[in-house]
């Protein structure tokens, strides 16, 4: 008998594939219709909401639907029939759909829009670069005898400290004296009561996202030999923990004439191009959607050319007067395939799952032809 999930199954997944603290503060990811504890029947995903996703859902049985941009981006004081986004909830709301978004936090994730763009395009091996939601991080110090600087560690880890990059556990300790003086009610760890002693030490410290201090912070209480372990929390600058775009190398260099054929024929689009046809191509930076802004980024990065979705023309003019050439290969060109990864990935978690990808008809309002 299959096992049955429900939507909060596959938010879970989501989380731990997009989180969503990747996402940008403008931006509105999630559940956004519908419950929680509904049992999923199907998912049909898409790139943008729609009355054609709803039909497409309902074709296959389907009471799921998870897009890459969501339906509301404001606050929003009232869902109203006379507005497209209210009558497609209410739509939605009424054939008994729940909607999920995962929009720039699936941007960057590994596997995600710009990953599964650059992977097409035939870029290796994949480097990060630009922009990305900054995350709240701290630095967590505590203090505890040589013997147990490892089992504090192990367990500052094991709840979510200590991760930078592709590396976990990473930390930094120091010798040092401690003083102290236990007054009676103490149960102290060494020394006697009412007597001041000192013992070595050493000092831990970690990063840790904010998010997880509490955490962090209750495994160190559990597991230090003191009554009572001493610890510091310090505030540091925010993090980009995952860049929207992408890096990587042409395995053979074509001249830019070539890639941008070849990106149209792989993508299914037609690209303007900026820059010399003739110019060698080897080094490619990439970011899906509307991802001009990252230009510089690919500059900086050592990139021949960089391509996105669109382009606007003063972005073009500043980008190619540094000799980058630029390609703007349309929005639904390069982020589709991110959704079809998207749709690939939640088959093989949920197999009992009927999971699809919609593609709208070229010339509709989200595919040009």
């Amino acid at each position: 008998m299959n096992p049955m999930h429900t939507i909060s199954d596959a938010l879970s997944f989501l989380e731990s594939i997009a989180p969503t603290r990747w996402a940008f503060g403008f931006d509105n990811v999630g559940l956004l219709v519908g419950s929680r504890d509904v049992k999923i029947n199907g998912i049909a995903f898409a790139l943008d909401p729609s009355e054609e996703l709803v039909n497409f859902g309902n074709s296959f049985g389907a009471n799921l639907l998870i897009t890459h941009h969501p339906v509301l981006w404001n606050g929003t004081k009232s869902i109203s029939c006379k507005t497209n986004e209210g009558q497609l909830i209410l739509s939605m709301i009424k054939e008994g759909f729940g909607l999920i978004a995962s929009h720039t936090n699936w941007d960057g994730a590994p596997g995600g829009i710009s990953d599964t763009l650059a992977i097409k395009l035939g870029l290796s091996p994949l480097g990060s670069i630009g922009a990305g939601a900054e995350v709240a991080y701290s630095k967590i110090v505590t203090f505890t005898p040589a013997e147990y600087i490892d089992p504090i560690i192990d367990v500052m880890a094991n709840a979510g400290a200590g991760m930078i990059g592709n590396y976990r556990r990473c930390g930094f300790h120091s010798a040092g004296l401690g003083t102290f003086e236990p007054l009676p009610g103490s149960d102290p760890f060494v020394g006697r009561i009412g007597k001041s002693d000192q013992i070595e030490e050493h000092r831990i410290e970690m990063i840790c996202p904010s998010r997880l201090i509490d955490d962090v912070v209750a495994a160190i209480i559990e597991r230090h030999p003191y009554e009572q372990p001493a610890f510091d929390v310090i505030t540091l600058r925010p993090l980009v923990e995952q860049p929207l775009g992408r890096f990587g190398v042409l395995e053979t260099p074509v001249t830019l004439a070539e890639f941008s054929a070849h990106c149209d024929s792989i993508l299914m689009t037609r690209s303007t191009t900026w820059g010399d046809p003739n110019r060698m191509i080897t080094k490619v930076a990439c970011c899906g959607g509307a991802g001009d802004e990252m230009w510089q980024a690919a500059y900086d990065a050592g990139a021949d050319v960089f391509l996105t979705g669109e382009i606007r023309h003063h972005v073009a003019k500043a980008g190619t007067e540094t000799g980058l050439a630029m390609m703007s290969c349309g929005h639904y060109a390069t982020e589709q395939p991110g959704m079809e990864s998207l749709c690939e990935m939640f088959h093989n978690q949920f197999p009992n799952i009927h999971c699809k990808i919609f593609e709208p008809e070229p010339g509709s309002a989200t595919r040009p032809i």
